[in-house]
C-alpha cells in the first residue's frame, strides 16, 4: 500500500506535466494565425457579418454556416440578426471545431453561444444563412442534429 500511493501521485504528476507541456511536438502555427483552442469565454467586441465576429480580439468564423456577403442581398439582415443574438458587449462562448480549427484566412472556426443560444443554428433557423455543405464532412459538427436538419 505504501508503494502504490506514491506511484499514483507520481503518475498523476507526470500526466499533468504532459498535459501542460505536451510531448514537444514540432508542429507550429504560422505567426499570423492566432486561433483560440477548444472552449473560450469572452465578450463580443464586433460583428463583421452574419457568420464572422470577434470575441475579445479573436476573429471567429462560424462553423458550417454561410451568410450573405456585404454586396449580397440579405447581408444587413443577417448582420443585424447576429447583433440581436450576440450584441456587442455580450458574454459569449466559443467552441472550436477541432477538425478545422482555423480557416484559410486565419480565423478560428467553431460554434458561438450567446445567452445559451447557438448563433450558428439560429442563423439557419431564421433564414439568414445556408448550410455550407462543402464542410459537412470536414467539421466535427457535421453530424450534429442541427447541421443534418439543414443538409449536412
Amino acid at each position: 500500500m505504501r508503494v502504490i500511493i506514491p506511484s499514483l501521485i507520481a503518475a498523476c504528476f507526470i500526466g499533468i506535466l504532459i498535459g501542460v507541456f505536451g510531448f514537444g511536438s514540432s508542429d507550429t502555427i504560422p505567426e499570423n494565425i492566432e486561433p483560440v483552442f477548444m472552449g473560450y469565454d469572452g465578450q463580443i467586441t464586433r460583428v463583421i457579418d452574419g457568420d464572422t465576429l470577434l470575441i475579445d480580439q479573436t476573429t471567429i468564423r462560424l462553423s458550417l454556416v454561410n451568410s450573405p456577403e456585404r454586396d449580397e442581398r440579405g447581408y444587413q439582415e443577417a448582420k443585424d440578426f447576429a447583433l440581436t443574438v450576440c450584441p456587442v458587449g455580450a458574454n459569449a462562448e466559443f467552441v472550436e471545431d477541432t477538425w478545422q480549427p482555423v480557416d484559410k484566412y486565419g480565423r478560428s472556426v467553431g460554434l458561438v453561444y450567446c445567452n445559451d443560444m447557438m448563433l450558428n443554428e439560429l442563423l439557419l433557423t431564421n433564414g439568414h444563412a445556408e448550410i455550407s455543405t462543402y464542410f459537412c464532412d470536414k467539421s466535427e459538427f457535421g453530424n450534429d442534429g442541427w447541421a443534418r436538419a439543414y443538409g449536412c
